[in-house]
């Protein structure tokens, strides 16, 4: 069965720059557990820290991010259209013909993503740019009249689905609300459990656009190891040789542009997903997590993602499978029952 906390997280709505409702949720989910603090930074990121009992302790920091894409208001044409800037990596074909909720001071009022019909387009060829917001308003001052604003969030549609067999879930905003929840029931675990290393869990803002929550937030908490939680695409569906299966375990990340897997981290992960079978899979990625920002910082932190694999994400809706869920939540909970400070220290001295 599915934790409650990821439909509810799923259903919420929070592009980069407005994550003030995920935030909102979690602050109210860590607020549960009295060992633990709640801390921010300034942009945005929470964080449940649990302080350990030992003296000079080591810091492991675990997060997901609130933001999901999506796009803004930009601008309002003389007749009532909306000009639209996507926040994170979009693309035309999964836009036309969306219903979208642009978020008002007032509450949301829906719209519809237009574009040139096909009969009347110079060329085929179609671009974010060639796309407007129609919510229905016969001038730019109706439009105002409406609440919209420059700056305002357009967000996909709230929806959640279990396929037929209830073992796999369609829904949008899965990357990275797994993050979340997942750092959520993290929290809720490792309440009541002494560590030996201070735990820092939670979620940044602002990673589709940049990775910007992680470094603010890393640099307010200094840990010694990151792991990132977060979603990642999979083209299993019509490519049986790409990176990834959906229901075949938990993404081990060994590169992408930004990132290396640390050699150390790498054989200690395999090795221990390997002694409790837990299943996982080999994976490349064109794009980066907040693992990456992690890994630059301080002189360098050993920094990873325990990745979900995702299908269709960065669109209106993805599907993700219950059984790789569990297999991120069994990795995450093993490694932090069982690594030792002297394990963080030969991961941080750069040895194996």
């Amino acid at each position: 069965m599915l934790n409650e906390i990821y439909e509810k997280l799923f259903r919420l709505s929070g592009t980069s720059g407005h994550e003030h409702m995920v935030r909102g949720f979690m602050k109210d989910e860590m607020a549960k557990y009295p060992s633990f603090s709640i801390e921010s930074d300034r942009l945005g990121s929470i964080f449940a820290v649990k302080k350990s009992k030992v003296k000079n302790p080591k810091t492991i920091m675990i997060a997901g991010h609130m933001d999901e894409v999506g796009l803004m208001v930009a601008r309002i044409k003389a007749n009532g259209m909306i000009v639209m800037q996507p926040t994170g990596g979009l693309v035309s074909e999964v836009l036309t013909s969306q219903v979208m909720d642009v978020w008002t001071e007032q509450g949301p009022i829906k719209g519809v993503i237009g574009a040139i019909p096909p009969h009347l387009k110079a060329k085929q060829k179609q671009s974010i740019a060639d796309l407007f917001l129609d919510v229905g308003a016969r001038s730019r001052d109706e439009a105002k009249s409406f609440g919209i604003r420059p700056g305002d969030m357009i967000a996909f549609q709230d929806l959640f689905f279990h396929t037929k067999d209830k073992r796999r879930v369609i829904s949008k905003a899965i990357d990275n609300r797994y993050g979340c929840g997942l750092a959520l029931e993290t929290i809720a675990h490792f309440d009541t459990i002494d560590l030996p290393f201070d735990l820092v869990v939670g979620a940044t803002v602002q990673e589709e656009v940049g990775l910007r929550g992680a470094m603010t937030s890393v640099e307010k908490f200094c840990p010694d190891i990151f792991i990132a939680l977060d979603a990642s695409p999979l083209n299993d569906a019509i490519d049986d040789e790409a990176p990834g299966k959906l229901g075949d375990g938990f993404l081990l990340r060994i590169f992408d542009p930004r990132n290396v897997m640390h050699q150390g981290l790498l054989e200690y992960f395999t090795e221990l997903a390997d002694a409790h079978e837990i299943k996982y899979q080999y994976y490349t990625s064109k794009g980066g997590t907040d693992a990456a920002r992690a890994l630059d910082m301080f002189q360098g932190i050993p920094a990873t993602t325990i990745g979900l694999p995702a299908r269709y994400i960065h669109s209106t809706a993805a599907m993700m499978d219950l059984d790789d869920l569990d297999t991120c939540k069994n990795m995450l909970f093993t490694m932090l029952e069982t690594i030792t400070v002297e394990r963080i220290n030969n991961l941080k001295e750069g040895k194996q």
